[in-house]
């Protein structure tokens, strides 16, 4: 259990690097305002999530994005440093770089804003899910008295297809540096990911 904790938050660091590289493309070289184009982007989609009420979701969301950055700039000792750096012989060295940090720091809250979107949406899932794996067991069974037909092709397209439909509405979410609405992303993957796991259930082996 810990070995797949710990390849889970590996796999979300990576996803964050490859976010915060992205996120600064679209700073330097795409977006004309820079970081100020990025901030628009978390206004908008506080907007969005409705972090201006008090909602206990909004709530948690606004939370997360403040213990990521705490994490990673207040605890680490990062955000004092430069901050005494700025004013000091690396001023100029910092100076140049600043577009980074800032970029790192406005792309960790947007990052951690979506990544507890995903996180709120998890119950669905498992409710999707269970609800699926039900039906397919239904079918299942259907075809094992019926004398339904075996189908090895849909079984092992489907079983491969379950991971990869929860690792896509985690990439489609959280890599667009773009205003993302999850109301309309993550339903998609939720049908997709349901019915690749009713397949999968329903397609297994008649015979244990």
């Amino acid at each position: 259990m810990l070995g797949g904790l710990w390849r889970w938050l590996r796999w979300v660091a990576a996803l964050c690097v490859v976010v915060l590289l992205i996120d600064l493309l679209f700073v330097i070289v795409i977006w004309d305002d820079g970081t100020q184009a990025l901030a628009g982007l978390i206004a908008t989609e506080r907007q969005i999530f409705g972090l201006d009420s008090s909602a206990a979701a909004g709530r948690f969301v606004d939370a997360t994005a403040t213990a990521a950055h705490d994490w990673v700039f207040v605890k680490t000792g990062l955000g004092t440093w430069l901050t005494t750096q700025r004013s000091g012989l690396l001023a100029a060295l910092i100076d140049g770089l600043w577009v980074l940090v800032e970029t790192a720091l406005l792309g960790l809250q947007l990052f951690a804003m979506r990544l507890a979107v995903l996180i709120l949406s998890l119950p669905l899932f498992v409710l999707v899910g269970t609800t699926a794996v039900a039906d397919g067991l239904y079918g299942w069974l259907m075809r094992r008295t019926g004398g339904g037909r075996e189908s090895g092709f849909i079984y092992h397209r489907a079983k491969r297809a379950v991971p990869v439909f929860l690792l896509l509405v985690w990439a489609v979410y959280l890599v667009p540096p773009v205003p993302m609405n999850p109301r309309w992303v993550i339903p998609p993957f939720i049908v997709a990911f349901a019915i690749a796991l009713r397949l999968r259930v329903s397609y297994f082996k008649k015979h244990l």
